[in-house]
């Protein structure tokens, strides 16, 4: 699917500007527009894997449900939607490397994602795939009886978008280890609103007198959001910037992450020993970002692909031997 920006806007707005495109990596564009007078956001398809009417379901639940700093959507269609402009955003030099990421900013990240979960536990009886279900900030849920049910569907769709190449057979792997190990993921804990991709980029933060990030003043991306356990949010973040495919060990600023998020919400039991289940969802789940954001997986990006084929080898191994 792509949706062209104008035909979005002049279907919602009598007055509107398109001011600038700030991002466009498949598959979607963003722009900086002004509707009716005031400074918005408009993010529009550019491609099959793109879904923006759910992301803006999910986004208007978060603003009108709970008290965290996010965009209010302000018209959302088949193929896009707009919402108001949100200050507190890093700008793209101010984004942390995750090697110079110190503990002051791992404690204020962790606890800005569990402040997310905290502010939606107890909303969803079960896990699932979030959809839009009308107005008044409801958000509609493809429900699964068990979290290993949202997994193997997960990674289902996964292999389903790569079927016609060659790394749908990691993914397969690692559908055949959850359906051989159902109970890798037990004890996960109840479902809350997961964000998805709660990296640096995506999150700004107040800043006390020092210049130390404090609370979350602004979250954004909302796109591969998903009702499922925290631990499943807090590994989706914790492995891409604390520990980060083919590192050695995780970075010493996990353990703050880790301090932060359990300040607000202190994770189930078994927290640890389900992390490589999760790894493996992460590593599928990046085959299909690396395919997308570069038209395929070419010369260039092979090496990465497999060095990540590599990886879930290596941890589809681990995880069965240590159950023998």
């Amino acid at each position: 699917m792509t949706q062209d920006v104008h035909d979005a806007l002049a279907a919602n707005f009598e007055r509107y500007e398109i001011r600038e495109q700030l991002h466009d990596v498949p598959p979607h564009a963003v722009y900086e527009v002004r509707v009716d007078g005031r400074r918005a956001v408009c993010k529009v398809a550019r491609g099959e894997a793109a879904d923006p009417e759910t992301e803006a379901a999910v986004v208007d639940h978060v603003d009108r449900r709970t008290d965290l700093p996010v965009p209010s959507v302000l018209a959302a269609g088949d193929g896009y939607f707009v919402a108001s402009w949100l200050d507190g955003l890093p700008a793209e030099d101010e984004v942390p490397d995750p090697d110079e990421i110190d503990a002051v900013y791992a404690r204020a990240l962790g606890r800005g994602l569990a402040r997310l979960h905290d502010a939606t536990a107890e909303t969803f009886a079960r896990p699932g795939f979030p959809r839009p279900g009308g107005g008044d900030g409801r958000l509609a849920v493809d429900a699964r009886d068990r979290w290993v049910g949202v997994v193997r569907g997960l990674l289902d769709r996964f292999a389903n978008y790569l079927a016609d190449t060659e790394w749908v057979d990691p993914v397969r792997e690692a559908r055949a280890l959850v359906e051989d190990c159902p109970d890798l993921f037990a004890g996960a804990g109840a479902p809350v609103l997961c964000h998805g991709n709660a990296l640096p980029d995506h999150v700004g933060f107040e800043t006390d007198a020092s210049g130390d990030p404090t609370e979350v003043a602004a979250l954004v991306d909302f796109e591969h959001a998903l009702v499922a356990p925290g631990e499943y949010d807090f590994w989706r973040t914790a492995i891409p910037v604390f520990g980060r495919p083919g590192a050695d060990a995780p970075r010493p600023a996990l353990s703050a992450f880790r301090t932060g998020y359990e300040s607000v919400r202190p994770p189930p039991g078994g927290f640890e020993r389900r992390r490589d289940g999760y790894r493996l969802v992460n590593l599928a789940s990046y085959f299909v970002a690396l395919d997308v954001q570069n038209g395929g997986i070419g010369t260039e990006e092979r090496p990465q692909a497999e060095g990540m084929a590599e990886a879930v080898a290596e941890t589809v191994r681990s995880i069965r031997d240590r159950r023998r």
